[in-house]
């Protein structure tokens, strides 16, 4: 049945042009109501090295789609209402994600409106078909900056630990400092852009594909792609291993060429050859055996029926039109700039409220501001009457925008050599009676100790979990139009001869009068 048949119109180019019509509308309400979305994503594959990969992702979606186009031609069924309702569900988690501020949330909802827009205008049979490629965009969204932080900072750990380990097996000598390789003479720092993550993202997505087209059961496409993480690791710690024992034998200057080669191309095709002989082990295994080309054969996508509906064609187009025309009317009426922003005064007056302390306010270079994303921050050493030494750290956000958060310190803290020997979560309350919870770490760096609290005031109340102060974020966006808060971090160094309680009773002086006086700076 034509379209023209299905269709309450006279002759068949009538009921084209209102095919052609009706996808155009819906094209260009879509792009309207993505395009910031569209335009994060781009801004950030350009911004992170990690994600630099991702411009590659909707090509290979749409080539497995050219690839099978002879299936996906012969799947195209009556437009669904079910394309309507998935949709539906796409504007109403973009909207959701204008109200909390998330990228993540408006960039998913993309990946679910093209499944909508296929449905509706291709049936369900031609989303079936398309599935997969449409899945596979999925890679192409960029995971939150507070997971990136995380795997990032463990995979620095695994890195360094395992690269050190490398280096000691060929009798490098070698000493590891949270994620500082001593070499003696020199210094490497395994910084987060050696973490591995730039291997891994790729990595992974080649991994779900190669897991996607291999002839393997269900517990075989699993260990490919389970394989691309340990694959990723030990690769970057050999990346490591190798920069450390060129500089160990060499001028610096000459391995500087060389670790930006082993950081490009060379460690990625070894990850490759890896994870091909993963492949291999896996046809060696199967009955029959196979070899790895053998194995990966060609991408093939489900051949699947034309879906036959009925009369609601029209219904299917339009409604998907109409929904994506009525969620960008909708999503002008929400977002950040929207949000209720409290009058506060400026951190910068803080260290005045401390009468007989003598404060000295630490300057943050720029490209650390930037990386902390903070609207307000600082830094103060503070030295009491009696000696003991504290340091302030508080950094405020006016809203939750392009995905800013805040850095915990046990992400940070180890980057700079400290490890975290004990860590509890305490209670306590504010002077004016709110519950407060807050983080209480012990650090040590060689025979050095430092005594850390820290934790999120946020809208009146006070956090130590991270994750419980993401979903408090979300539900005061969408409930108080809210999503300003702060991060509160006091340490204190631990001196031999007074122990740990010295620096416990300054600490626990310091923060009553910090909470004393916060309200006027991170609003209740």
């Amino acid at each position: 049945m034509t379209l023209a048949e299905r269709l309450p119109l006279n002759g068949s180019l009538n009921g084209k042009r209102v095919e052609i019509g009706l996808f155009a509308v819906a094209l260009a309400a879509g792009a309207a109501l993505f395009w910031e979305a569209i335009g994060d994503l781009f801004y950030r594959w350009g911004l992170q090295e990690e994600l630099s990969h991702s411009y590659f992702i909707p090509v290979i979606s749409a080539w497995l789609v050219w690839e099978n186009r002879e299936k996906v031609r012969a799947s195209v069924g009556e437009p669904s209402i079910v394309g309507v309702l998935i949709g539906v569900g796409a504007v109403l988690l973009m909207l959701v994600g204008r109200l909390i501020e998330s990228f993540l949330f408006q960039q998913l909802a993309l990946v679910a409106a093209i499944a909508g827009a296929t449905a509706a205008f291709g049936g369900t049979s031609l989303l079936r078909t398309t599935a997969a490629p449409i899945a596979f965009l999925l890679f192409a969204v960029p995971p939150p900056f507070m997971l990136i932080n995380i795997l990032s900072w463990k995979f620095q750990e695994m890195s360094s630990i395992l690269g050190v380990a490398m280096l000691q097996a060929l009798n490098v000598p070698v000493f590891l400092s949270g994620n500082i390789i001593d070499l003696g003479d020199h210094k490497l720092q395994v910084a987060e852009a050696c973490s591995g993550l730039r291997y891994l993202f790729p990595f992974l997505s080649l991994g779900v594909m190669a897991a996607y087209i291999a002839r393997t059961p269900l517990w075989g496409k699993a260990i490919i792609v389970l394989s691309t993480i340990p694959i990723t690791i030990f690769m970057n710690s050999f990346r490591i291993a190798a920069t450390g024992w060129l500089v160990q034998r060499s001028d610096l200057s000459h391995t500087e060429g060389v670790l930006h080669w082993f950081e490009g191309w060379v460690v990625f095709l070894l990850c490759l050859a890896a994870l091909f002989g993963v492949i291999s082990a896996l046809g060696a295994l199967s009955r029959p055996r196979m070899s790895a080309f053998d194995m990966l054969g060609s991408p093939e996508l489900p051949a699947t029926s034309p879906s036959r509906g009925g009369k609601g064609a029209l219904a299917a187009m339009g409604g998907l039109a109409a929904t994506l025309i009525a969620g960008v009317g909708l999503s002008s009426a929400v977002g950040v700039d929207n949000l209720i922003v409290p009058e506060r005064t400026k951190f910068a007056q803080l260290p005045g409220e401390f009468s007989g302390w003598r404060a000295e306010v630490r300057e943050i270079e720029e490209v650390v501001f930037e990386a902390i994303g903070a609207d307000d921050t600082i830094v103060v050493d503070m030295v009491r009457p009696d000696g003991e030494l504290v340091n302030l750290y508080l950094a405020y956000l006016e809203a939750r925008r392009d995905g800013r958060s805040w850095h915990s310190p046990q992400q940070c803290l180890p980057g700079g050599g400290w490890g975290i020997s004990r860590h509890t979560v305490e209670k306590t309350t504010t002077p004016d009676g709110r519950p407060l919870n807050y983080n209480r770490l012990v650090i040590e760096n060689g025979r050095y100790k430092q005594l850390v609290y820290y934790w999120y005031p946020q809208r009146g109340r006070n956090i130590a979990n991270e994750l419980v102060m993401r979903g408090w974020l979300t539900f005061d966006s969408l409930s108080r139009r809210r999503s300003d808060g702060a991060m509160v971090r006091l340490l204190a160094p631990v001196k031999e001869e007074d122990g740990i309680e010295a620096a416990e009773a300054v600490l626990q002086s310091t923060m009553q009068d910090l909470l004393e006086v916060l309200p006027a700076y991170v609003p209740n």
